[in-house]
Formats: C-alpha cells, structure tokens, sequence
C-alpha cells in the first residue's frame, strides 16, 4: 500500500510539470490574446472561449491540489494507524484494508480522468494558442507591409519635396530673370524714345511714304481683284458658251434629221396623192441615193446684243 501511494506521489509529481508548463504558456498567450485584442477587436468569440479553457483548467489544478492534499493527509493517517493495527488480529485488518484500497481506486479513477480531461484542455488551449499565434504573424506580416508602405509614401513625399525645392529655385531665378529683363526692356524703351525724339521728321517722312505705298497697293489690289473677277466671268461665259453651242449643235442635228425625215415623208405623201387623183399605182419608195440631203444652212443671230439666252435658228435648204 505504501508503494502504491508513493508511485500515485510520484504520477502526481509528474503530472504537476505539466501543470507548470500550462501555467508557463498562459502569460504568453495572455500577452499573444492582447496583442490580438489590441490589434483586432473582432473576435471575442475566441476571446471567449480561452477563457473559459484557462477556468476548466484552474478548476482541475485545484482538484487535482485537493486530491494530493487529502491522499497525504490519507497517507499520515495510515502511517499513525499502522503501530495500532500491527497488534490487532489479521481478521480485524481486512475490512479496513479493502475499503482503503476501494477508495484509493476510486480516487486514482477520478485523478485520471481529471487528468485526461487536464490533457484534453491543454490541447485545447494549445490550439487556440497556436491559431491565435498565426493571426498574430499574419497582422504582424500586415503591419510590416503597411509600415513598408508608409515608408515609401514618406519617402515618395520627401521626393516630391525635394522636386517642389528645386521648381521653387527655379521659379526664383526665372523671376530674376524676368526682373533683369524687364530693365532692360525699360533702357532700350529710353533708347527708343531718345531715337523717336531726334528722328521725329524722318519717322513722320517715312511714315507718309509707308501710307501712300500702301495707298498704291491697296489701289493696286482692288485692280487685280476686278480683273480677276472679270477674267473669271469670261471664262464662264466661255465655258457656258461652249456648253450652250455643243447643246444647240446636237438639237439643230436631231432637227436636221427629224425635217429630212418629215421632207421625205411629205414627198412620198405627195407622190401617192397625184397617183390616186390621177388613177395610177404609186411608185415605188426612191432608192438610199435619191434620199433628200441637206446642201445650204445658215444660222440665225440676235443683231442686238443681250445678256439673257436666246433660242439658236437656223435656216436649213435641202435638196431632194
């Protein structure tokens, strides 16, 4: 009995690092939960849950501390029992001796379980430590890339100062310039007026010559314009003319036609009226060389001049 309690001792003793290395990792995952807390406010599900994890686990520290304080106090007792017992008879001790060991199983199967469920509240924890681990290097990976980021603005901002120096000297010295010219803009001004005042005559001289040449090529372009507008009417004129005649020479062609074609019928026409007045057969049509042909034309034009078109008459003779 002895030995069985030394070796629970000894699973305690053993099972009480475990319970320092839980109470070792809670400092750093309560400093890892307020870095996260402080960071990103919204999970305080997780929040929730690691605490409740961290109470489970102090209650079975307290049960556990409980148990080892009753087994050694179970353990003094039987030491102090034992001088009492040794004198009484085998018979006596039997009873006692299997309600201790029936208590002592009992107390051993409630210290394992209390223990497994220590392992399993571990894990737990260990896991929530972990995820919360990984959040917390994901936002440290955030903060560094957003303080990268910062960097490069800061430093994009010193590089546009900087530009904003450098265009500020040189508008500086622009106006320097512009100041230095603007002086010297004012002495040949003086100079000018200077000149103005001991070539009055002369300027007003040629001032008079400049207004009469332009007199004489105002003159000169208001001719050019109208001879212009004069030989652009003519070469209308031409043109229409050309249309007109080449309009008139195809309608005096189809007329010439059309007149020798109705001369022809009106001879044939005659012909057979003299042959049925006298009773006689019609002879027959005239051969293609007896055909009438034109053999005088003359054309006809206005004697007085005009701007407006006239019709084209032309006095045509034909010979049959």
């Amino acid at each position: 009995r002895s030995s069985t309690e030394s070796s629970e001792a000894g699973a305690d003793t053993r099972r009480h690092p475990s319970c320092r290395r839980s109470r070792s990792v809670t400092p750093s995952c309560a400093v890892d939960t307020k870095v996260f807390l402080g960071s990103r406010l919204r999970r305080p599900e997780s929040v929730r849950m690691l605490s409740d994890e961290e109470s489970e686990v102090q209650e079975v520290r307290y049960c556990l501390k409980t148990l080892r304080e009753q087994m050694a106090a179970r353990q003094n007792n039987n030491n102090n029992n034992n001088k009492v017992r040794s004198r009484l008879p085998s018979e006596i001790q039997l009873k006692p001796v299997g309600d201790d060991e029936q208590q002592k199983g009992k107390v051993r199967e409630v210290s394992r379980r209390l223990h497994a469920r220590l392992k399993e509240v571990e894990k737990q924890h260990q896991e929530e430590t972990d995820r919360l681990q990984a959040e917390s290097n994901q936002l440290r990976a955030l903060l560094a890339e957003r303080t990268e980021r910062l960097r490069k603005a800061e430093q994009e901002s010193k590089e546009k100062e900087q530009q904003v120096e450098e265009l500020q000297r040189l508008l500086q010295s622009m106006t320097e310039e512009s100041s230095h010219l603007k002086d010297r803009v004012a002495e040949k001004e003086a100079e000018l007026l200077k000149l103005k005042a001991n070539e009055e005559e002369e300027q007003r001289r040629a001032e008079r010559e400049a207004s009469v040449l332009k007199e004489k090529n105002r003159l000169l372009d208001d001719m050019l314009k109208s001879h212009q507008r004069k030989v652009r009417s003519m070469i209308e004129q031409v043109q229409n003319s050309k249309t007109m005649l080449q309009d008139r020479d195809r309608v005096i062609r189809d007329l010439e036609e059309r007149v020798a074609f109705l001369d022809a019928e009106n001879r044939e026409l005659h012909d057979h009226m003299d042959f049925f007045l006298n009773g006689q057969q019609p002879p027959p049509p005239p051969p293609a060389e007896n055909k009438p042909e034109v053999v005088y034309s003359k054309p006809l034009t206005p004697t007085t001049p005009t701007s407006k078109p006239l019709p084209f008459i032309k006095v045509v003779e034909i010979r049959s």
